[in-house]
């Protein structure tokens, strides 16, 4: 693939600089978090409407504040959490830094990869988007589940993760 061809992947092996994610991640988790905002400001705005002793007007203002309110939290909380994610391919392994409140670093080194996955939900592949799972040896946590990625990146990362000794398994 040409490297100035726009359509090419923005992923570099073994690059420096700390990597974002896709910027269709956050139009897709903010649309998504907006939306469960919304499903749980229904959920609650309903029954509280229903219990006040007010006016149509005042619980249907109260309702739409109580509806709406969650949502633009949830909104917001998706693309900060976007903003705060971001990954880097080293000699060490797969980075990923992600945090809103609490903040951690992850390292997944090469050599305790044991297999990777791409999952690929209808609303990642609309947007052109991949969740990489690479699954560890003799950690706690045994996988790390990352969303966000472009198709291509996620592709691209997984084969450079793949330890040397897996690239060959089928031949003689």
């Amino acid at each position: 693939m040409n490297p100035t061809d726009p359509a090419a992947p923005s992923f570099q092996p073994f690059a420096a600089d700390w990597q974002p994610l896709a910027p269709a991640a956050r139009r897709v988790g903010a649309g998504v978090g907006a939306f469960w905002g919304l499903v749980i400001g229904v959920v609650v705005a309903v029954p509280l409407a229903v219990a006040l002793d007010i006016g149509p007007a005042a619980k249907a203002g109260l309702g739409l504040a109580v509806a709406v309110l969650p949502a633009l939290v949830f909104y917001a909380w998706a693309r900060a959490r976007w903003r705060r994610t971001q990954w880097r391919l080293d000699a060490g392994g797969l980075r990923v830094r992600r945090g809103v409140v609490w903040h951690s670093e992850v390292l997944v080194p090469r050599s305790r990869v044991q297999h990777l996955d791409l999952e690929r939900g209808p609303i990642e592949r609309h947007f052109g988007l991949a969740t990489l799972v690479v699954h560890t040896a003799g950690t706690r946590m045994h996988a790390l589940r990352q969303s966000g990625f472009l198709d291509d990146d996620a592709v691209a990362l997984r084969d450079a993760l793949l330890p040397e000794t897996d690239r060959h398994d089928d031949s003689l």
